[in-house]
């Protein structure tokens, strides 16, 4: 049995890893192995994630004074929660994949950039396209006009520059002849 002073520490502990979390996925473990937990734990570390089994009364109270409050409404009964600091949508791939190889674990809700999820909405967060993906397509949309604009503009020079050369070689082999 814990005691008041050390059901404090672990309120506070996870409110100082829970609070900065951009993604937060609450997910129901029931009944899997310890090795595929551990295997579940490589997974979201590799996605640059966390992954915590909870005591339902300590997290509610843990998120209770946060942004993340409405996270309470997911602990209920046995819970792990899956959280990142960095891409929620990594995260959310790697938990996906894993539930689809292992139908116990499943996902009860999340939490992504302040909004409540539940499962369905969270399951598809995983096949939303990754920041780094929307920033690669962006740059790309953004240089494609610029690309199209030199192109466009350095035409005409081009043109002039083979015509001028066309008629280098046109004088040069009236002079040979």
């Amino acid at each position: 049995m814990l005691t008041r002073a050390q059901k404090q520490e672990q309120i506070d502990a996870l409110r100082a890893i829970l609070s900065p979390a951009q993604g937060l996925f609450v997910m129901d473990f029931t009944g899997l192995t310890v090795g595929e937990v551990t295997e579940l734990r490589r997974k979201v570390k590799e996605a640059n994630g966390n992954y915590r089994v909870v005591r339902n009364t300590l997290a509610k109270l843990a998120v209770a004074e946060t942004d993340h409050k409405v996270l309470g409404q997911l602990l209920t009964g046995p819970a792990a929660v899956a959280y990142t600091s960095q891409d929620a949508v990594l995260l959310a791939k790697a938990l996906a994949d894993f539930a689809k190889a292992h139908d116990k674990l499943k996902f009860r809700g999340g939490l992504v950039e302040g909004q409540l999820l539940d499962a369905l909405q969270a399951k598809q967060v995983a096949s939303l396209p990754s920041k780094q993906e929307l920033v690669a397509r962006l740059l790309f949309l953004l240089q494609s006009p610029m690309r199209r604009l030199v192109t466009v503009l350095s035409a005409p020079v081009r043109g002039l520059a083979v015509s001028l050369h066309q008629i280098a070689e046109n004088k040069e082999r009236q002079v040979q002849a």
